[in-house]
């Protein structure tokens, strides 16, 4: 018998302490790629609860990677290593570029302990790192003496990642860039195994919305830290694994070598999204997912009450949680509903155990979101036979394909035409919610996405049997799937790309929520 793989799977704040996002993802891969032996590092905001999902047999081992808490002084004042990598994030220069990337890899590699910048002046070689690069004609706006303390707070933590050591590996798979790759790297510089990111959002992308409300001075210390640090990991990467060629697009753009580039996208099991026999009485629109503003649902509330002018009696079916922090918007949305007087009209369901029982409540699927990677909802939709009402954001468009009608975001008006349009059209809605189911078997299952995993895992370590998976007995008895192999999808149109210092156009979303803001998941 060959001697199994080890892979450790890298993510943020996600599996398998959060379900649903980036953990469906992970699950489906550990479960798949049975003849692996799974080592799953988790970066978390701060220690975290017990994990919500259960493991299967093949993971060896679970290691959380703290990222806030108290810090403890390395052993190994960095101060040149610290200096080097602020000089570098800032500049633009290829000499810059090679600043960031030896700071960080000596930091990686020198024993400097748990938290490598703790306890340094790290403001202060933030504030001489500033001038000497505004000096070389680097425009930057006006850092203050405040604003380098709180930025140097976010980059101390931001840091902290490369001290992990996790145990020894034949390949390292980080399901983002960002921290994530920051791990895969440093172990990538200290044992020489390869390194595979997955992005299924893009997280430069992802960082500029998240940097929209600070303050000039911290927004461009974090936003240049990010683009120093997503641009060293594409290039350090042996493999990059986007979910859409709407991220592919956004990596080649930033350094990623197109040869390196593969795109596997998401994919569900189809024995458990069967198509879905009839539709409900009332003309009714079904959504799926977290309620947070990322999924923008004020908007898609105020297009049910337009809805309601041109198709009497319409009705919104809402299906998901409130996550943790979330709890003021999911008020303000409920408030929108009294306000537009719907409050009979929409109905908050809460958590599902399953999104096609949410699916069936409707008779068609709208996303409204602002921001999105590959949204696993769209194509548990489409394989359950429903159509879908979807905004044009992230690889939202290449995945619906010719099988539903994609509109602008955060329009409102928009959402409401083409959510009408379907109502009113059943002979039309019954055509696309074949094609759609049709599309997802094609393109979206879980074995073809789980076997190009494996396509790639013996391509950079030679020594993974290319069989089938067998099931894979969960320590609660339950079967994994099975994975073969698919192609992957053609390019669209191009994206657009951000200059850095400015405000971020509408941004993609990545599962995996920022440990480096609290750890709060997808």
């Amino acid at each position: 018998m060959a001697i199994p793989i080890e892979v450790a799977l890298v993510n943020e704040g996600t599996y398998p302490y959060a379900p649903g996002g980036v953990s469906t993802w992970c699950e489906q891969l550990v479960r798949g790629l049975a003849e692996v032996r799974w080592h799953l590092v988790t970066v978390v905001g701060g220690e975290p609860a017990r994990a919500e999902l259960a493991l299967p047999a093949n993971v060896a081992s679970l290691t959380t990677v703290p990222v806030w808490g108290p810090g403890r002084r390395p052993r190994h004042r960095a101060m040149v290593a610290a200096y080097r990598i602020c000089r570098g994030m800032l500049g633009d220069s290829d000499a810059d570029r090679a600043d960031f990337a030896h700071g960080l890899r000596e930091l990686a590699t020198a024993p400097v302990g748990r938290h490598p910048l703790y306890g340094l002046p790290l403001a202060d070689l933030l504030l001489d790192a500033w001038s000497e690069v505004t000096r070389r004609g680097v425009r930057l706006p006006r850092l203050t003496l405040g604003e380098a303390d709180e930025a140097a707070v976010h980059l101390e933590h931001a840091t902290r990642p490369l001290a992990a050591r996790i145990p020894r590996v034949d390949l390292v798979h980080a399901t983002a860039n960002g921290l994530s790759s920051l791990i895969a790297m440093a172990t990538k510089w200290r044992t020489g195994v390869p390194f595979v990111m997955t992005e299924h959002g893009v997280y430069l992308r992802e960082r500029y919305l998240a940097a929209a409300e600070e303050s000039p001075g911290v927004k461009a210390a974090l936003l240049r830290f990010h683009r120093a640090l997503v641009r060293l990991a594409y290039r350090q990467a042996d493999a990059i694994t986007p979910v859409s060629s709407f991220n592919r697009r956004w990596e080649i753009r930033h350094g990623a070598d197109p040869e390196k580039v593969h795109v596997i996208p998401n994919g569900v099991n189809p024995r458990r999204y069967q198509p879905l026999a009839g539709e409900p009485a009332v003309p009714t629109i079904s959504w799926v997912g977290r309620i947070d503003p990322l999924k923008d649902l004020q908007t898609l509330i105020e297009a049910v009450a337009m809805v309601r002018r041109r198709v009497p009696g319409t009705r919104l079916h809402l299906a998901g949680p409130v996550p943790a922090g979330n709890e003021e918007y999911a008020a303000d949305c409920r408030r929108l509903v009294t306000e537009l007087r719907l409050t009979d009209a929409v109905t908050f369901a809460g958590p599902c155990a399953s999104s096609r029982d949410a699916f069936a409540a409707g008779h068609v699927a709208a996303l409204s979101s602002i921001s999105e990677g590959m949204p696993y909802t769209v194509v548990e939709a489409m394989m359950c036979g429903r159509t879908t009402v979807s905004t044009d954001v992230g690889g939202v468009a290449e995945v619906v394909g010719d099988t539903g009608l994609v509109v602008a975001p955060r329009d409102p008006a928009a959402l409401a035409v083409a959510c009408v349009e379907l109502l009113r059209d059943t002979p039309r809605r019954a055509e696309l919610a074949a094609r759609a189911r049709a599309r997802a078997l094609e393109h979206f299952t879980v074995d073809r996405c789980v076997g190009r995993y494996r396509e790639r895992y013996l391509a950079l370590t030679g020594h993974l049997a290319p069989t089938r998976a067998v099931p894979v007995a969960t320590r609660t008895g339950q079967p994994a799937d099975v994975a073969v192999d698919t192609p992957p999808l053609s390019d669209g149109p191009d994206a657009p790309v951000l200059s850095d210092g400015h405000d971020a156009p509408v941004l993609s979303e990545g599962p995996d929520a920022p440990a480096l803001s609290g750890g709060r998941a997808a």
